[in-house]
């Protein structure tokens, strides 16, 4: 075992006996339908599947069979709108979705006038803006009532060591994303993309897209780093109608619909995307892995890196991502039964759909071939920390576990890499775990000194980001294959939001220097005071 690594085999859902998982049926990674095999098994059995293992109960998963039919389920409010306003037309390719519906509404007012709102509510387009324009229903959202009773729709991130009462809510779920955000970013990039996508139902729309699967490293990371933006601007501002977030999900709705048409139209790369075979591009089935993958994968990365979450941070975080999931097309009463109960529940209505769609049979035989590899190597070698493309692999191997990894035939780095892994997680776990004990034993210092760190690698990560994609950001546009890895044009990028620059660089490798100077003073002189006492205490023997 390296620094820090625990046992790879991870319990999901209700804690589980010695003896539960000793006794635990274990699915065989060359079994050729994961989906018949699970289907087959009686309510309430301990599967172990890879390196996971849980209790697969009627009430807290879902069989592949029950999963079927949401697989012929799309998104008729959002495809309709793109055949309206022609976006997966050639007219459509590279526009602002988002404005492009827009424009449309107030044309119609102005053209329809007094009439527009007798009439609107038979127009396709206005339906999913009011869709999208609305608060997610009960059990749903992730707002909580205040003690006037009013629900507080705060959808920006609670500040470090805000206090909170009630129930988890939306904001608090932000905030456990950037108080671990350094390891819940590589988590999303090594688990939940590069880990999740190697499934075949979902790699078949991406390959039909060229969608972190093309041969150009430069193509594939432009497109991890739109997905990236998504994510920091969802855990920044989700307010409904305004938000940076909210209109970038919009945009992911619309940009999913636009696969959807395209691929039924005929305008695949390849058109051998089998409907029959894997439902319709981008369904309700997926799209619910997917949440999950981002849901609940971070938390699961975080306890194979050494660090275990608190129940509520868990909690909240799924609060956050379900509420998310609302304004990205999925059914609310989906939303609710898979993921508006308990986190344990959760995570094992996660598990059971995953386990079902995982790799299955002989593994790869050209692992640098895989679409796991060529995500891992579009990362690599990049700044501002360049690593080789093995250092990446062997981090996917651990927050995977060995028994997926080797599925998925990702190669071994070597020992370097390997320790180097253990070192870089050791490394972010220790600024973790200092940054929350100085803060309860320095008082307001040690909590300042937490702000700033959380704030740092939010600000370092954005600022990454925002500069890979041409120093403009993102606005999901539809683009042919290939001009995925060229920079966004004006049309296809708005301005980025952030100051840029090399004094902006300078600041930030200023403030990170101060921060390590501070904990190096403060353990430093902590262990001279250590050092002193055991000198007293020698002398004292003598």
């Amino acid at each position: 075992m390296g620094l820090l690594r625990p046992d790879p085999l991870l319990v999901v859902g209700e804690p589980l006996t010695a003896a539960d998982v000793a006794g635990a049926v274990q699915l065989p990674p060359s079994h050729n339908d994961p989906a018949a095999f699970i289907d087959s098994l009686p309510d309430g059995v301990v599967l172990r599947h890879f390196d996971f293992v849980a209790r697969l109960s009627d009430r807290t998963s879902c069989r592949p069979s029950a999963a079927a039919p949401l697989r012929r389920i799309g998104d008729p409010a959002a495809d309709a709108v793109v055949d309206i306003l022609g976006l997966a037309d050639v007219k459509g390719r590279g526009k602002d979705a988002l404005a492009a519906i827009e424009e449309y509404l107030s044309r119609k007012e102005q053209e329809l006038g007094v009439r527009w709102k007798e009439e609107r509510g038979e127009d396709a387009v206005w339906r999913l803006w009011d869709e999208m324009a609305s608060e997610p229903p009960e059990g749903v959202h992730g707002y909580a009532a205040g003690a006037d009773g009013k629900q507080d729709r705060r959808a920006v991130p609670l500040t470090p060591f805000e206090a909170v009462q009630g129930p988890p809510t939306f904001a608090e779920g932000q905030a456990v994303f950037w108080k671990y955000s350094a390891q819940i970013y590589s988590a999303l990039g090594h688990f939940s993309l590069a880990g999740g996508f190697s499934a075949p139902k979902l790699a078949a729309v991406m390959h039909e897209t060229n969608y972190l699967t093309s041969d150009a490293r430069d193509a594939t990371h432009k497109r991890l780093l739109e997905t990236s933006l998504h994510v920091i601007d969802v855990m920044s501002d989700m307010t409904t109608g305004t938000g940076r977030g909210w209109k970038s999900t919009f945009r992911v709705r619309m940009l999913h619909a636009q696969v959807r048409r395209r691929i039924a139209n005929g305008k695949g790369r390849y058109n051998v995307y089998d409907e029959a075979e894997n439902g319709i591009p981008i369904n309700q089935a997926d799209l619910l892995a997917v949440l999950g993958a981002f849901m609940i994968a971070p938390m699961w990365s975080l306890r194979r890196m050494g660090i275990k979450p608190t129940a509520r941070e868990e909690a909240a975080y799924q609060t956050t991502w379900r509420h998310i999931g609302y304004y990205l097309g999925i059914s609310p009463d989906l939303l609710t039964r898979f993921y508006g109960g308990s986190y344990q529940a959760a995570e094992t209505y996660f598990a059971s759909l995953a386990f079902s769609i995982f790799p299955a049979g002989e593994p790869p035989s050209d692992p640098l071939a895989t679409p796991q590899y060529k995500i891992l190597s579009a990362i690599s070698n990049r700044p501002p920390h360049p690593t080789g493309v093995l250092r990446h692999v062997e981090l996917c191997r651990l927050l995977l576990g060995p028994a997926l990894a080797d599925q998925l035939a990702l190669p071994h780095g070597t020992l370097y890499d390997r320790f180097m892994v253990d070192v870089e997680t050791w490394t972010a776990w220790a600024l973790l775990a200092y940054g929350q004990a100085y803060s309860r034993v320095a008082g307001a210092r040690g909590r300042r000194w937490e702000t700033i760190r959380s704030g740092f690698f939010r600000q370092v990560i954005e600022l990454v980001v925002v500069y890979h994609l041409g120093e403009r950001r993102t606005v999901f546009a539809w683009r042919e294959a290939d001009k995925h890895g060229d920079k966004l044009d004006k049309e296809e990028g708005e301005e980025p939001g952030i100051e840029l620059g090399p004094h902006v660089g300078k600041a930030v490798v200023k403030q990170w220097r101060h921060l390590l100077i501070e904990m190096g003073c403060v353990l430093g002189g902590l262990a001279a005071v250590a050092l002193a006492g055991g000198a007293l205490v020698v002398r004292q023997l003598v």
